[in-house]
């Protein structure tokens, strides 16, 4: 599953490969010397089904597996060539990607959508404070949701069942707190 961070001109890709200063500003660890169309676990085949000219995100997770990027080329005798090399966090957010594991992308999507439904539930009309926290908590999950959607990690039916299953969580545990409530209200009164 690999990714097209950014295009390259072949005159780009020359530079780059010539000119290992700029090669770091891709990467973390430049590899030193041309790596030919078979390299590592890249095969000819492969290699001709990537399309020219472009730096590839091989990999999107942070943690155990560092970002891997792919730069592909063609040269003079229209032979492909590929640089692989671990992608600086830096060089992925200057081109959109935000590197976060599909799961730790839903648990941020969840706690979003909590913080924005307990901002909504202590909202209160004359309390300024109250409705800047809801709009920020609102306009924090609102980015959250888009990028999701814009990255393809989610589709809008999958945001949506999310959002269901955390409202309904929501509504049950404010119900079963009034009911207790409601019963220490009634045993203080009987008392």
């Amino acid at each position: 599953m690999m990714k097209k961070v950014t295009s390259l001109s072949n005159d780009q890709f020359k530079i780059l490969i010539a000119d290992k200063r700029e090669l770091k500003k891709f990467m973390k660890h430049p590899q030193n010397e041309k790596i030919e169309a078979d390299w590592a676990n890249i095969s000819e085949k492969q290699l001709q089904d990537i399309p020219s000219g472009a730096v590839y995100l091989t990999q999107s997770a942070l943690g155990e597996e560092k970002p891997q990027v792919l730069l592909v080329s063609t040269d003079e005798k229209g032979q492909k060539q590929a640089y692989k090399s671990e992608a600086t966090i830096d060089f992925l957010r200057s081109h959109g990607v935000n590197p976060v594991l599909e799961k730790d992308r839903e648990m941020q999507l969840k706690t979003s959508y909590l913080t924005f439904l307990q901002a909504h539930e202590k909202e209160k009309p004359q309390d300024i404070d109250s409705m800047l926290a809801r709009v920020n908590a609102e306009n924090n999950y609102v980015m959250l949701k888009s990028s999701a959607l814009k990255e393809k990690q989610f589709t809008p039916d999958q945001l949506k069942g999310i959002e269901n299953e955390l409202s309904h969580q929501f509504q049950a545990r404010k119900q079963a707190q009034e009911k207790d409530q409601y019963q220490e209200n009634y045993k203080q009164e009987v008392l």
